[in-house]
């Protein structure tokens, strides 16, 4: 066997594993149990969110000025962020205008 290679250039500041639930009186309606990851790259905060019942697939968001604040900065994504989400997703998303638009899908 090779050696063990470790090309991300960017990783994650943090990663918080989440599980919010909201109930009715004792009634469980809605459950989503997921993982944050929080990236700081070159002045500039952006997050991804993965949930464990799609763990193929992660959403994007950013660039923001920083964690505090999430006050939205123009610019694109930054390239080693994705590097990192490509290694680990099938697929990546963001938030558009109209809604989520696949950025990245890996080919089969």
């Amino acid at each position: 066997m090779g050696p063990l290679i470790d090309p991300d250039s960017a990783k994650p500041t943090e990663i918080e594993h989440k599980c919010d639930q909201m109930f009715d009186g004792d009634t469980l309606l809605q459950e989503y149990n997921y993982y944050v990851y929080h990236f700081e790259r070159d002045g500039r905060y952006f997050w991804a969110r993965t949930y464990v019942e799609d763990i193929g697939a992660v959403a994007i968001y950013g660039p923001f000025e920083g964690r505090g604040t999430k006050k939205p900065i123009s610019g694109p994504l930054d390239d080693a962020i994705l590097s990192y989400l490509k290694r680990r997703f099938l697929k990546i998303d963001t938030l558009g205008s109209g809604g989520y638009v696949t950025v990245w899908r890996r080919r089969r």
